[in-house]
């Protein structure tokens, strides 16, 4: 293997981690606070257009901003 495959290899690898965090963070979908759909982690309401946009979504824009850039 060359440089090339190592970094295709390495790039394959964190894809496939990215999208495993992301099926398993979403999978668990929002708390549900006096009937409104919240966000997990700062338990503010999730706007219905990103839950039309994203079935069962359980973070807010920030806080999945904040989880993939981690």
């Amino acid at each position: 293997m060359d440089e090339a495959d190592l970094s295709q290899r390495a790039e394959e690898l964190f894809l496939a981690e990215a999208l495993a965090r992301r099926a398993g963070s979403e999978s668990l979908g929002p708390v549900i606070i006096a009937g409104v759909p919240c966000c997990r982690e700062c338990e503010q309401p999730i706007p219905s257009a990103r839950l039309a946009a994203v079935p069962g979504v359980g973070l807010c824009v920030e806080c999945q901003r904040l989880l993939e850039r981690s």
